[in-house]
């Protein structure tokens, strides 16, 4: 249970996120969506980092110290979502554009943990990755 059930919320989380962005793309400007939704994000992590903290830790050390990479994460996240606001607004439908990106997403991470992290790539991932984009251009050219 401890290894699945991260995807399983990963998987519930992923599907309202698309549904409630969705929904948000035909109503008020997109940065006025984007400031609710991380008030409401910011909000939501605080309580669960006070509930969920490690005992003895020190929170408010913990909150004020500098880590680059999380307001790096932060600058991407609102990326990832304007994009995808923008994506709903422009026509595309949640089935296609969620696999579009997700599998472009994918191949972005393969060549990245491959340059980066000197992960190996096998061929037989490379195939199944050629065989994925070609599903998808089947799904998304109609």
């Amino acid at each position: 249970m401890k290894f699945w059930w991260p995807i399983g919320l990963i998987v519930c989380c992923s599907t309202a996120y698309q549904v409630g962005v969705k929904e948000i793309s035909s109503g008020i400007h997109p940065l006025a969506a984007l400031v609710l939704t991380y008030l409401s994000a910011s909000f939501a992590s605080f309580l669960l980092y006070f509930f969920l903290a490690p005992k003895g830790e020190n929170r408010r050390k913990a909150l004020l110290s500098w880590n680059p990479w999380a307001l790096g994460l932060g600058c991407s996240i609102v990326g990832i979502e304007l994009g995808v606001v923008y994506m709903y607004r422009a026509g595309w439908t949640v089935q296609t554009s969620f696999i579009l990106t997700n599998s472009l997403i994918v191949a972005a991470l393969m060549v990245t943990g491959a340059l980066f992290y000197g992960e190996k790539l096998k061929l037989r991932q490379l195939a199944g990755a050629v065989l994925t984009l070609a599903g998808i251009a089947c799904i998304v050219w109609q």
